[in-house]
């Protein structure tokens, strides 16, 4: 949960905005705290009226409050539980007594909802909002998150700096930093720690820190002369910015070096193979038909599952990564149980699995028409 408090001066125009929201079916008001009436009886004019009355007790506050409560995509919240949860954070916050909005809008891709309300009190005396935001709200925040389960700050500032890391090293972000020094950070890194036997082993690990080795075309002088470049790919795997040589990395790289490590990691890649084996068998042989699932309980076993696909979406390879004994295979390299056509086979059952329901309410209507 992330609430945001912000101020506003005219809260007619804030009230209008959520208004309009309503009238545009892209929001709408769930309570109405504080009101001489109930909310369905309540006009736009008794909303704001009752604002600006209370405004009028104290001529010198020229601000108003703006509040939004946001949270996780995660958190199913009903209309019930959303007023629930706003209306314990107004109390949270010293605003029990106040008269607000509270607008459940429904354009985003998250559920969050406004709050509009004014900050004086009925003897005309204004609420004190000095740190209100770091004491009062992000109490209130650690309240209703424990209360109500929801996903935390924390945990998603965790998630945010998990996406940007690979094992604590920064992913390569295009005109953040020197794209130099951060593909020279993860190439330093990878080439480590990790065992790889060949180009596309170590490209699999390369591409969750946005950066891909490229040979060239088979026609190309770079290819022929046993070149080697490095990119930057962006979040959708595209290609972005301009390459380095591989000679120009403290670390070199390059090809020929790369070769050696690739023997010398095939003898230390051993001892792990039946381990990693189990760990597969184990989620691929009970015949699932959910290829994601497979791929989020491989995850949680430290290993991540990259699956390739062809253009008409059959799956051509598979590359297995396990993070605890920092070992990269290939589908190929582990054996016909592990590789691209048990995928395949997943891939198929699940389509199998989407498309049953349609076949069964093909058959109902067929059936209902012939007892016609």
């Amino acid at each position: 949960m992330r609430p945001k408090i912000e101020p506003c001066h005219n809260i007619a125009k804030s009230l209008m905005y959520n208004e309009q929201k309503v009238t545009q079916q892209k929001a709408e008001c769930l309570y109405a705290a504080n009101y001489l009436r109930q909310l369905p009886d309540l006009t736009v004019e008794d909303k704001l009226r009752r604002f600006q009355r209370r405004m009028q007790l104290n001529d010198r506050v020229t601000t108003n409050l703006h509040i939004t409560l946001n949270f996780d995509p995660s958190d199913q919240l009903s209309n019930d539980r959303m007023k629930e949860i706003a209306r314990i954070y107004m109390k949270e916050i010293g605003f029990e007594r106040q008269p607000y909005l509270v607008y459940r809008h429904l354009d985003a891709g998250h559920p969050h909802c406004h709050i509009v309300t004014t900050h004086v009190q009925k003897d005309g005396s204004p609420i004190v909002l000095y740190n209100m935001g770091r004491n009062q709200s992000e109490k209130a925040r650690q309240r209703l998150e424990a209360e109500f389960r929801l996903v935390t700050a924390e945990s998603k500032q965790w998630l945010r700096q998990q996406k940007q890391q690979v094992d604590g090293v920064q992913k390569v972000v295009y005109g953040q930093k020197s794209t130099a020094s951060s593909i020279s950070a993860v190439l330093e890194f990878v080439t480590r720690e990790y065992k790889y036997t060949s180009l596309e082993n170590l490209n699999a690990i390369l591409r969750l820190y946005n950066v891909e080795a490229y040979r060239g075309k088979e026609n190309t002088q770079l290819y022929q002369h046993r070149g080697l470049l490095y990119r930057v790919l962006d979040e959708n795997g595209k290609y972005i910015g301009r390459p380095l040589r591989a000679s120009f990395f403290d670390c070199k790289p390059t090809l020929p070096r790369l070769e050696r490590q690739f023997k010398l990691n095939n003898e230390l890649k051993q001892q792990h193979y039946q381990k990693v084996r189990a760990t597969l068998a184990w989620e691929l042989n009970p015949t699932p038909d959910n290829l994601e699932q497979v791929i989020e309980d491989l995850r949680m076993e430290r290993i991540c599952m990259i699956p390739r696909y062809e253009k008409n979406g059959t799956c051509s390879s598979v590359t297995y990564i396990d993070f605890r004994s920092k070992c990269i295979f290939s589908g190929e390299e582990l054996g016909e149980y592990y590789d691209h056509r048990v995928i395949q086979k997943v891939l198929d059952r699940q389509k199998l699995r989407q498309e049953q329901p349609a076949q069964e309410e093909t058959q109902r209507q067929r059936h209902r028409h012939s007892l016609w």
